[in-house]
């Protein structure tokens, strides 16, 4: 438990409360509830979130972080809201597979980062849309995340007298940094389109056994929908251990400051038709690959910063 306002023997009672309550069940002095600012769990094996109870009523609490507790989140709570509205920052790792959505998380108004890691392929962003204030978002181990999603659809709801089409509102994003590992699902059309005004930092995942296996190239249709990404400053592709080629097409995204390629051993060298001109830095790092690290050396003076490893 972590908390700027309560003090090392409202821990320990804490700690005592739950222990002599229920086995895995952690229980909250009244006075906490409203106090509590930041609270972070880790490898609470035995901790379970009871129905009606624990966060929901911490009205002051900001910050929430729950590591490695796989029972924290059980399957019944999949469609109620579990977390206070008060939360700006939450990071949910490992916490079981109780959420399929976001659906849980749509009281959260006041949300601007949010960490998910290792819920599998069950969780789909179903609900992102309802995290009006949503700045930066990282979903690792979740590689059916954005599979399917359009965020501007067109729903024809009938209507009682006259049977009209009406469209669904749709707000613009407000996204301005996203690392996730379902490519797949993210580089399509609709959902770059989105997030084309407000996205200036994209990290492209292949995280460990959650990312996307064998992906050695990008598909033309990818290459085109991240080509729509306007506003994007910062690039950077992550562990793609298996990934041959950088997609083509690189040089039109003339916002692009940053470029990054780390622990992407299969590449061996840069697009054909180059880099953005507006790049003032690429990094290269844990690639191994000597012809793709002299090519970048062979950039030095065209490229205000080169960082080689």
């Amino acid at each position: 438990i972590t908390t700027s306002e309560a003090s090392e023997t409202e821990e320990d009672e804490t700690t005592t409360a739950a222990e002599e309550e229920h086995d895995g069940v952690l229980l909250f002095p009244a006075h906490l509830c409203d106090s509590l600012q930041e609270l972070v769990f880790r490898q609470c094996t035995k901790l379970v979130l009871v129905p009606g109870g624990g966060c929901l009523r911490m009205q002051s609490l900001q910050r929430l972080t729950i590591e490695y507790s796989p029972k924290f989140l059980p399957a019944f709570m999949s469609s109620r809201h579990v977390f206070p509205s008060s939360l700006q920052y939450l990071e949910l790792w490992c916490i079981g597979k109780g959420m399929g959505t976001l659906d849980p998380l749509s009281n959260l108004s006041s949300l601007t980062n949010l960490t998910l890691f290792g819920f599998g392929k069950v969780l789909k962003c179903q609900g992102l849309l309802s995290l009006g204030q949503l700045r930066e978002l990282s979903v690792i181990g979740s590689n059916r995340f954005f599979a399917g999603w359009d965020p501007n659809p067109k729903r024809a709801l009938e209507d009682v007298e006259g049977g009209e089409e009406q469209q669904t509102q749709v707000f613009p994003s407000t996204l301005y940094n996203l690392r996730a590992d379902d490519i797949t699902g993210l580089l399509v059309a609709p959902i770059c389109s989105f997030l084309s005004s407000s996205l200036t930092k994209l990290t492209l995942h292949g995280y460990g056994p959650y990312g996307p296996e064998g992906m050695e190239r990008f598909s033309k249709e990818q290459e085109d929908a991240l080509q729509l990404l306007s506003s994007l400053q910062k690039l950077e592709f992550d562990d793609l251990k298996a990934l041959k080629q950088l997609p083509a097409g690189l040089h039109n995204l003339t916002s692009v400051k940053e470029l990054t390629i780390h622990a992407c051993s299969a590449i061996s060298s840069l697009p054909k038709d180059g880099l953005p001109k507006s790049l003032q830095v690429l990094d290269v790092y844990f690639c191994g690959n000597q012809e793709l690290k002299q090519q970048c050396r062979g950039l030095v003076g065209t490229i205000p910063k080169i960082r080689i490893d």
